[in-house]
């Protein structure tokens, strides 16, 4: 494993993002800018418009569009497009394009094409890959969002005012469950701290595309379980958990990924944002720049290898908006200030999906049941 040391040179990326709906075939965007020599770029992604983890991707993709980069985006649809992903990378390929970059979907099918490809690189993301599984031609970068997501557990254990708490998600799977391990480890080290005795309780709608199918599960969690703040890891099914923060008076909601906050308030709903008192940040797009700031530099350390980023590179984090300090007590901002200081120096370990080693998914399971 390795740092990604230059993660700090894009902080002032552009934030603007593309905003296509979802699809049922590949679509493009990005134009040509072949002349400037820099190189092709091929962004596979499920659908943009989450207002989370893909534009967030896309966000860094329009960045190194304006620095002369050529970058394609692919959407590819849902999982029940799954059988047709292959082909929309290998159209790429075709089409001459130097590097593939998609997420852990992806993953997979890219391992396979690498040792086809050798002149095209390819940099999957938000993945936690052993260097020895990956490709000469192929790098990883992983997120520490456990520790991001450590924070807002802390924050959510503190602005209960019932005693429960939920984290709802997409889809399962070991990177999702990095988050709500992350999550969980907050609430239980506030309550530790703080002689409080908040309760987690967790659901997914599997899909990152139903958000009514989630509106629907946190009404039923504010019913039966009286939980009234929600930590949403569900890409565009997210905003089914919004609006039912909206329409349930004494709820927050967490976002996930991006800044969600300001994704809403400069939306056609900034109703929304009135329910969101942070989100938990991921910086795909910072890191897609950042990479290609090394690639263009002449570094080619990066490849065989996964680079890990977390609170100690900038990576991960929360937002602290004016909103955020309205509505969060002071003394809270300061425990969460102080364990973030603490988990970028190395002091606080957070608790994560990967330390489940000999049967993850019980110990998972088992570590989520601890905490309701």
């Amino acid at each position: 494993m390795k740092k990604l040391a230059s993660i700090l040179l894009v902080a002032a990326m552009a934030l603007s993002l593309v905003a296509c709906g979802g699809g049922d075939s590949s679509t493009t965007s990005g134009g040509s800018s072949a002349a400037s020599g820099k190189g092709k770029i091929a962004y596979i992604v499920g659908n943009l418009g989450d207002k989370s983890f893909s534009d967030s991707g896309e966000a860094g993709m329009k960045t190194l569009r304006g620095e002369g980069w050529e970058v394609k985006t692919v959407e590819t649809g849902d999982a029940s497009k799954a059988d047709k992903y292959e082909d929309y990378i290998l159209d790429v390929l075709d089409q001459g394009y130097e590097y593939v970059v998609g997420s852990s979907t992806y993953m997979e099918i890219m391992a396979k094409l690498a040792p086809d490809y050798p002149d095209v690189k390819f940099v999957g993301f938000d993945d936690n890959w052993e260097d020895d599984r990956l490709p000469e031609n192929m790098t990883c970068i992983f997120y520490a969002q456990n520790e991001g997501s450590y924070l807002v557990g802390m924050m959510a254990a503190g602005m209960s005012k019932t005693g429960t708490v939920a984290v709802d998600v997409g889809v399962e799977n070991p990177v999702i469950g990095d988050f709500v391990t992350g999550f969980i480890n907050g609430v239980l080290d506030y309550n530790a701290a703080n002689g409080t005795s908040v309760k987690v309780i967790k659901a997914a709608v599997d899909s990152w595309t139903e958000p009514t199918k989630m509106k629907t599960l946190v009404e039923d969690q504010i019913r039966n379980n009286n939980a009234d703040i929600f930590y949403q890891v569900a890409g565009g099914s997210g905003d089914g958990l919004f609006e039912a923060c909206m329409a349930n008076e004494g709820t927050w909601a967490i976002g996930v990924d991006s800044d969600q906050y300001a994704q809403y308030i400069d939306s056609e709903t900034p109703e929304k944002a009135d329910v969101i008192l942070t989100s938990m940040l991921k910086e795909v797009g910072n890191s897609f720049v950042s990479l290609f700031h090394d690639i263009e530099g002449g570094d080619d350390s990066m490849w065989g290898t996964t680079i890990t980023l977390g609170l100690a590179e900038d990576s991960v984090g929360y937002v602290d908006n004016d909103f955020f300090k309205e509505n969060v007590p002071e003394d809270l901002r300061n425990q969460m200030a102080e364990a973030k200081e603490k988990i970028a120096s190395g002091e606080l370990e957070v608790k994560s999906y990967y330390d489940f080693t000999e049967n993850p998914a019980e110990e998972y399971n088992a570590y989520v049941a601890s905490a309701g």
